[in-house]
C-alpha cells in the first residue's frame, strides 16, 4: 500500500502533524502522514452533525497574524477570515471579543469604565492588576516561572470578584486558573491576545476545518501523502535511532525521520519506555492532563447579538461560552445558532460535572434548553485517555520547560500542544512545529515565521 521508504513519517494528522508535513513538503521531502481515525485534524477540526459544523475539540484561532495564520501563509495555505473589525463595520457591534454575564442577568463589557461589576476601588485595583500583567519590565516576574497569577495579584487586590473574573479568562485560554498558571505564562497569553483589543481577532470562514483543508491541499499538491484509518503499532528503533514504523496490520514502513503528533504518553507506548533516559521519562510523567467538558448546543436564537464570547465569573463550572455562528452563520443551518460551553472538570464524576454545567447554563439563560429553543445538545468529555491536552501550561512545564521537539532518540521528533512553546491554546502549536522544522532542516527561519 505504501512505499517502503520515506524522508519523513508523521504519526497523527492533528494540527501539529499537518503543519509539520506542510513545512517538510516545501523543502521537497517525501512525507507520509498516518492517522488512525477516519478523518484528519484531530481536536482541531469540525464534523457534520445535524447540519451543524461541530468542533472536535477547539475553536481557538486568533485570526490574522496569529501563529497559526503566519505559518499557513508561509506554506501557501490561504485562509479567509471574518474579523471583529469587519463585523463592527457591517453590523454596528462594539467590536469586542466578549462581555461578562452574571447569573442575575446583568452584563458588562470588560473595558467599560461607565458600567462595571466592580466598585470604584475595585476598578482601580483591576487596572493595576492588568497593567502589571502586561508590563514587560515588571520586576521579578519575567525571570520567574514559579509565581502564580493568584499569588502575584495579592500585591494589588483581595477582591473575590476580580479573582473569579481572572479565573474565567484564564480558564477560557488554557483550562487552568489563577492558582495553577504561572504569571510568566499568562503574560504571554495576554501578549498573544493583544490583537483582540484592536478588533483583529478573526474566525476562519467555513470554520476551523478550512485551516485543516488548506493544509491538506498544500501537502497533497507538493507530493505528500495522508492516509487515514492507519494506526501505528510500533516505532522501530535500531540502536538509538528511529528507522521506521510498523502498522497495526503488520506492514513496515522505513523513514529517515519519525515525527510524533499523537501525544507524549502514546509516544512512550509506541517506542517503549526503555528507549528514553530517565530525565525525559520524568518530564513526560509529570505532565498534567487538562480534563474538560464541552457542551455544544444548536439553538433557534442567539445568546448574544453584539459579541461572540460570554465570560461567566460567578458560575460553578462554566468558564466561558463561545458562539462561532456570530462570525460565520454558514456553520449552522439557516436561522440557527450554535454555542460551545467550556467547563474545566473539577471532579471525576462526569454526570455530576455535566449536571452542574447545565445548571450554570440555565441560571445564566433561563429557558435556553427548552424544547422550543434547543435543536440539539451534545456533551463532549475530554478526560482519561483522551484529555483536552496532556500538558497544562503550569509550573515546571511552560515555555522552554516543555518537551523539546527534538527527542533523545536520533531521528525522532514530537509536535503538538505538549511541545515547546507558550501562548493561547492551539495557537502555541506552531511554535513547536517551527522549532522542529528548524532542527530537521538545519535552518533558523521557521521559528521566525510563527511570530
Amino acid at each position: 500500500m505504501f512505499e517502503k521508504k520515506y524522508d519523513a513519517v508523521i504519526i497523527g494528522a492533528g494540527l501539529g502533524g499537518l503543519m509539520t508535513a506542510a513545512g517538510l513538503v516545501q523543502a521537497k521531502k517525501k512525507v507520509l502522514v498516518l492517522e488512525k481515525a477516519d478523518f484528519i485534524g484531530g481536536k482541531y477540526t469540525e464534523i457534520d452533525y445535524k447540519g451543524y459544523k461541530v468542533t472536535t475539540g477547539a475553536w481557538s484561532n486568533m485570526g490574522k497574524n496569529s501563529h497559526i495564520d503566519n505559518f499557513c501563509r508561509e506554506v501557501g495555505a490561504n485562509i479567509d477570515y471574518i474579523t471583529l473589525k469587519q463585523i463592527r463595520k457591517e453590523r454596528g457591534t462594539p467590536g469586542l471579543l466578549g462581555k461578562i454575564r452574571y447569573k442575575n442577568g446583568k452584563e458588562f463589557f470588560p473595558t467599560s469604565t461607565i458600567s462595571s461589576p466592580f466598585s470604584k476601588s475595585e476598578m482601580q485595583e483591576y487596572s493595576k492588576v492588568m497593567i502589571g500583567l502586561v508590563s514587560k519590565d515588571l520586576e521579578g516576574i519575567d525571570r520567574s516561572k514559579n509565581t502564580s497569577v493568584y499569588d502575584y495579584i495579592q500585591n494589588f487586590t483581595k477582591s473575590d470578584k476580580i479573582i473569579k473574573l481572572l479565573d474565567s479568562l484564564i480558564g477560557i485560554a488554557s483550562g487552568l486558573n489563577t492558582k495553577t498558571i504561572p504569571t510568566s505564562e499568562y503574560k504571554i497569553i495576554l501578549q498573544d491576545s493583544s490583537g483582540i483589543a484592536s478588533g483583529n481577532f478573526g474566525f476562519p470562514i467555513g470554520g476551523i476545518k478550512s485551516i485543516i483543508d488548506a493544509l491538506e491541499k498544500v501537502i497533497i499538491a507538493k507530493g505528500g501523502k495522508i492516509s487515514t484509518k492507519n494506526a501505528v503499532k510500533k516505532v522501530l528503533i535500531d540502536g538509538n535511532s528511529a528507522v521506521g514504523v510498523q502498522l497495526e496490520d503488520g506492514e513496515t514502513i522505513y523513514s529517515d525521520l519519525i515525527i510524533n503528533n499523537s501525544g507524549p504518553k502514546n509516544l512512550l507506548t509506541l517506542c517503549g519506555r526503555n528507549k528514553f533516559p530517565s530525565s525525559f521519562l520524568k518530564k513526560v510523567d509529570k505532565l498534567i492532563p487538562i480534563d474538560a467538558l464541552a457542551i455544544i448546543c444548536g439553538l433557534n436564537k442567539p445568546i448574544s447579538e453584539d459579541v461572540p464570547m460570554i465570560i461567566t465569573p460567578d458560575c460553578d463550572r462554566i468558564a466561558g461560552i463561545f458562539e462561532p455562528t456570530f462570525f460565520d452563520p454558514s456553520i449552522a443551518p439557516p436561522g440557527k445558532t450554535m454555542i460551545d460551553i467550556f467547563a474545566p472538570l473539577k471532579t471525576k464524576d462526569i454526570k455530576k460535572e455535566i449536571d452542574l454545567t447545565v445548571k450554570d447554563l440555565e441560571d445564566l439563560y433561563p429557558g435556553i434548553l427548552d424544547p422550543s429553543n434547543l435543536d440539539f445538545q451534545l456533551n463532549m468529555v475530554f478526560a482519561g485517555d483522551f484529555p483536552a491536552a496532556e500538558g497544562a501550561q503550569t509550573f515546571g512545564q511552560t515555555g522552554s520547560d516543555r518537551i523539546d521537539p527534538k527527542l533523545p532518540v536520533n531521528n525522532l521528533y514530537m509536535v503538538g500542544a505538549e511541545a515547546i512553546g507558550s501562548g493561547v491554546a492551539a495557537d502555541l502549536i506552531p511554535i513547536g512545529v517551527c522549532k522542529a522544522l528548524d532542527y530537521i532542516l538545519g535552518t533558523e527561519k521557521w521559528l521566525e515565521v510563527s511570530f
